[in-house]
């Protein structure tokens, strides 16, 4: 697979002046473990990552299973319109430029950021831009878009995979984080060449479906406007509760300024209990600065998606006369990969669907 691919640019100014309106994104920010609870095993922790539930020794060596790939799954539920993408803190440009595209694309929006959690994954605090930025460089999390119309995906990779520097760069994603120390001292080279297998595998199954579902007229897309032009944003106030160092406050702060600039703050966020719950509504003040809603773990997509319906149903009927707001539902682990699963997958089938063919959800 040589990743040859044409590059397609795709100018963010062009995206904002289009007038097609989403009415629910989804946004997972993936830790990897039910953090906020004690740092427990979830669906989304990696092969060999050492747990609370899963502690990693001589015996049981973390994490015994595979980090699931869902978002692959979404693409070919048959939705009439959806955009889904990962993104990574890394590479803001990139995570900006899909918020924007999710919230201008009709239908389903699901976005996946791989966040680092300093406590859980037992890194330095000063280093989180740099472990994020190796997850992507080594392979372990690709960057790359869906978007699905009628059915059908077209797939766009957004960074190249060195395949060749896999192994190298991902011993030294690992040896970042005290939840693989146990891979490394003493040196399991075994259970190392199994996850490297497995990036292997998952980054091998992306560049497939770009080959078999990419667009021949730009396979590889990055984004792009002036760093100048991107606003300071104002939905969320300064300081939060989150761990120095937190990788999900880094994701919040560029969802924020994505979606500030599609929907200003007209804007209404839902959030399931979670790390970036509880420690951005403190002694029940929030820190939005624009409605925000707080659920239980299972539900994000389910009440963000009976937000928007309810709005668009209201509108209608002539009963709301102003601007529908948009809603994004921020989930973590349990509700996106566990507990919530079934919900979030039934949520983006309805707004990837029922949402676009119901003639009370018109437009």
């Amino acid at each position: 697979m040589s990743q040859e691919y044409k590059v397609r640019v795709l100018d963010i100014k062009d995206i904002l002046k289009r007038e097609t309106h989403n009415y629910m994104l989804y946004f997972n920010y993936d830790n990897e473990a039910f953090m906020n609870t004690g740092i427990q095993e979830s669906g989304s922790t990696p092969f060999c990552a050492s747990t609370t539930t899963g502690p990693g020794g001589k015996a049981v060596p973390g994490k015994i299973g595979i980090k699931q790939d869902i978002i692959d799954g979404f693409a070919f539920l048959g939705m009439k319109s959806a955009f889904l993408a990962t993104v990574s803190t890394a590479y803001p440009m990139d995570f900006i430029g899909k918020i924007i595209e999710a919230l201008k694309t009709p239908g389903a929006a699901f976005i996946q950021a791989l966040t680092s959690c300093d406590r859980g994954w037992r890194h330095d605090v000063n280093i989180t831009a740099k472990v994020n930025k190796l997850s992507v460089d080594s392979g372990f999390w690709p960057l790359y878009s869906i978007r699905i119309k009628d059915g059908k995906p077209t797939y766009a990779l957004n960074r190249k995979i060195d395949f060749d520097k896999t192994k190298e760069l991902l011993v030294e994603y690992l040896s970042l984080m005290g939840r693989f120390r146990h891979l490394l001292k003493p040196r399991r080279e075994d259970l190392i060449d199994e996850l490297v297998k497995m990036v292997h595998v998952r980054a091998n199954n992306v560049v497939s479906l770009v080959d078999e579902f990419g667009d021949p007229d730009g396979q590889l897309e990055s984004y792009k406007m002036k760093l100048t032009e991107l606003p300071s944003q104002t939905l969320i106030a300064p300081g939060h509760g989150l761990c120095q160092g937190c990788g999900a406050g880094i994701a919040l702060n560029q969802l924020a300024i994505g979606v500030q600039m599609v929907a200003g703050t007209n804007i209404i966020f839902t959030n399931n209990t979670s790390c970036s719950e509880v420690s951005l509504s403190k002694d029940d003040v929030p820190s939005y600065n624009v409605p925000w809603v707080h659920h239980l773990f299972e539900t994000a997509a389910t009440t963000g998606d009976a937000i928007a319906t309810t709005y668009r149903i209201l509108q209608t009927k002539g009963h709301y006369k102003g601007e529908i707001p948009y809603v994004v539902a921020i989930g973590g682990d349990g509700s996106t990969y566990d507990i919530g699963f079934q919900f979030l997958k039934s949520a983006l089938v309805r707004t990837g669907s029922f949402g676009l063919m119901n003639p009370l959800l018109s437009d």
